[in-house]
């Protein structure tokens, strides 16, 4: 085997050189050939190499005549999206979606579907793949590759869901697999957290960071971990489950099995329960921001026990990984103008004075959708030529 005389094959580093090319138009936008050439520092005609692929590709589309400082007005180049899309699919305990975006992450119009997360699993692929080809009719697009954003705990090494207490027909299941087949296109699967760290770091406030954490406690509360530009996923991708450690002995019942999980005391969902439970009727969170909004429900008992279990798992979060910066999602934040404020100084007592004070708390910009989006639009900016080989 020929090889180069740093030792890397010549077809790693064409695929790095593309990488490359295609990170500097995600960074800045459009480019010409000479703007990226300038920006990465690889040759010209390797750059014009690299583009021509991810031109052939559908990865980029030439746009509008740009003037240069010296000669003749050249095109520039940007990610596709007149003529190409990618999917992101959103699974939910309650509710799924599929959206669809063209490679530089701008949703398009009328591209979201939703319904009800169905029971069964074979009704959850069918009524996925439904909504994906009604996107691709509706928008006249090729569709290049899917990102999934998957609740529970999601062995990267099977591909396969191990085990989910808010979405159990997955358990088991091959989603990433399923729709790859179905679909006939590339497909991207991310525990939910983790996808949430991909959208923070491709379109919010983690772009350039490589060492944060991002908290969600939505449905349920799960932990990803970006350390040194990568995703901590432990030894089978298990890792990150914060949400079922035990911390009220005589806390609710999980979908895990055991009692008092943090899931259970410190979510959005953990403060509907707790206001049903005082109302003696099931209440979703939509439904208590209702009743808390216009004012037929007083909040703060059951708030004051999220926010205290809550700093707990913050906290746990900050001495553990010392983070840069930790993202927190959830809606329990909204409830009261101050709820935000509250949080940090109940934190303040928990966490280790050292490394809290190196730890900037952030409210979270991204979501899971986008998460989903970034995964796809990875997959699909990851060229091969017509022999499946890495350019």
């Amino acid at each position: 085997m020929r090889v180069t005389s740093s030792g890397a094959r010549p077809s790693m580093l064409r695929e790095l050189n593309v990488r490359q090319v295609v990170a500097a138009v995600q960074k800045h936008g459009p480019l010409s050939r000479a703007d990226i050439t300038r920006l990465t520092g690889i040759s010209g005609p390797t750059v014009t190499r690299a583009v021509m692929s991810l031109l052939d590709a559908g990865v980029f589309e030439e746009g509008a005549l740009q003037q240069a400082a010296v000669g003749r007005p050249g095109k520039v180049v940007q990610l596709a999206s007149k003529t190409v899309t990618v999917l992101g699919v959103v699974v939910g305990a309650r509710t799924c979606e599929v959206v669809a975006s063209g490679l530089d992450g701008e949703m398009l119009e009328g591209s979201i579907v939703q319904f009800a997360t169905p029971a069964k699993y074979e009704q959850l692929v069918s009524e996925i793949c439904r909504a994906a080809q009604q996107l691709v009719d509706a928008g006249g697009r090729t569709a290049l590759a899917v990102g999934v954003s998957l609740p529970g705990l999601y062995d990267s090494r099977t591909g396969s869901t191990v085990v989910s207490p808010n979405v159990p027909q997955t358990n088991g299941r091959q989603l990433g697999a399923d729709l790859a087949k179905k679909l006939e296109l590339k497909t991207a699967v991310l525990q939910e957290c983790d996808s949430l760290c991909q959208a923070e770091q491709t379109f919010g406030e983690a772009r350039g960071c490589s060492d944060f954490a991002m908290l969600d406690i939505s449905e349920g509360l799960g932990l990803g971990v970006m350390h040194g530009g990568r995703l901590l996923d432990g030894h089978s991708g298990l890792a990150g489950e914060l949400g079922h450690v035990t911390v009220n002995l005589a806390g609710r019942k999980c979908g895990c099995g055991n009692v008092g999980c943090l899931e259970t005391e410190a979510t959005d969902t953990a403060l509907a329960t707790a206001l049903g439970e005082r109302l003696g009727r099931t209440l979703s969170f939509d439904d208590a921001m209702q009743m808390i909004q216009s004012g037929e429900l007083d909040p703060e008992q059951e708030l004051t026990q999220v926010l205290e279990y809550l700093a707990v798992g913050v906290a746990a979060v900050i001495n553990i990984f010392n983070p840069s910066k930790l993202f927190i999602y959830g809606r329990v934040l909204d409830v009261q103008p101050t709820v935000f404020e509250r949080l940090l100084a109940l934190v303040a007592r928990r966490a280790l004075a050292p490394s809290r004070a190196d730890c900037e708390i952030i409210r979270a910009r991204g979501n899971k959708r986008l998460g989903a989006i970034a995964a796809a639009i990875e997959v699909a900016t990851s060229v091969t030529n017509s022999d499946g080989q890495d350019v």
